[in-house]
């Protein structure tokens, strides 16, 4: 056994015994002089306490704590109308992916009222990966809403590759909405990539080199914009579709050093500022599935490589503006 195992098991111990936290089954990450406690308290500042007891046990150690308090179970849907949505995002088509997800699309015409795809489409984000795309979602019956990733813009065929989605009967958005109506509902969809940034306490401002200034700016003008997008909606309901995440919650489980790479807060905050019933988004391949913004509204990653299934299923419902899955 490695010395990370012993010291792993000894924090898991001291979490389990010491009589003010009690926590079980907590994941222990250690990168080099840094400790990571994944898991679920009662409330954040149990987390905190939790985080200061093993910092105190390990004074050495820089201890993070990712420990977040449960998501309320999702009852099943309310009486009257409400929205079917499927939801996947990082699909990652390439020029081999022919078929992949073929007969997962086709089994939604009666399941799913709307699909939802949160970025990162293609792998790299060439025409050719597109086509392969378009192929598998020909003749999908029900609307199609889109927004590109990181890797859709990796060679700078974006126009092309938007271009082809369209034609398909996808919509993309980037920085705009478009509404779809279903099940006597109206359902205001605003789009963007969104940006990276980080978190509170941990993340880029607009200061020092051009480059950081520009870097930070763009995801200021990008969440303003959100902003304003979901404003202008009047609809039954209203999603958010991203790729990057708006919120840190979604984004447990991968390594902190990527949490500024991963999202930023000022989505989260343009989505509380401007209200939603729902956020989609993807890019986390090893977070977590269910988080919401400190407003309270459900967010979602939609993340294939996290989910280990082709979608997440969603009921939205004006009447209860919440998700159900």
């Amino acid at each position: 056994m490695t010395e990370d195992h012993y010291l792993r098991e000894k924090i898991r111990q001291t979490l389990a015994t010491d009589p003010h936290v009690g926590i079980l089954n907590v994941r222990v990450q250690i990168e080099g002089k840094r400790i990571i406690l994944y898991g679920e308290v009662s409330s954040p500042e149990k987390g905190e306490y939790a985080r200061m007891v093993v910092q105190r046990q390990l004074p050495d150690f820089e201890v993070i704590s990712e420990l977040t308090p449960p998501i309320p179970p999702e009852a099943p849907p309310p009486e009257g109308p409400y929205v079917r949505i499927a939801a996947a995002g990082d699909l990652h088509y390439d020029a081999l992916s022919r078929g992949k997800l073929r007969s997962h699309f086709q089994k939604l015409e009666g399941e799913a009222d709307l699909l939802l795809l949160a970025g990162d489409l293609t792998d790299t984000g060439t025409a050719e990966e597109a086509a392969v795309l378009v192929e598998d979602l020909k003749e999908l019956p029900i609307p199609i809403v889109a927004v590109l990733g990181n890797h859709d813009y990796h060679c700078n065929q974006v126009k092309e590759v938007h271009r082809l989605l369209e034609e398909a009967g996808v919509t993309v958005l980037e920085g705009d909405s478009t509404v779809v109506h279903c099940r006597e509902l109206s359902i205001g969809i605003a789009g963007t990539k969104g940006f990276a940034g980080g978190f509170e306490g941990a993340c880029g401002t607009v200061f020092g080199e051009p480059e950081m200034k520009h870097f930070i700016a763009h995801t200021e003008k990008v969440s303003s914009r959100l902003k304003e997008t979901l404003l202008s909606l009047e609809t039954d309901l209203k999603i958010a579709l991203l790729h990057y995440a708006p919120i840190r919650e979604t984004l447990a489980g991968e390594r902190a050093e990527v949490f500024p790479f991963l999202g930023s807060y000022l989505l989260g905050k343009a989505i509380d500022e401007a209200g939603a019933d729902l956020v989609v988004h993807g890019h986390a391949h090893h977070g977590r599935e269910r988080g919401m913004t400190r407003g309270g509204i459900p967010v979602r990653n939609a993340a294939i490589p996290m989910l280990k299934k082709a979608n997440l299923f969603y009921s939205l419902s004006p009447r209860a503006k919440k998700t159900h899955s």
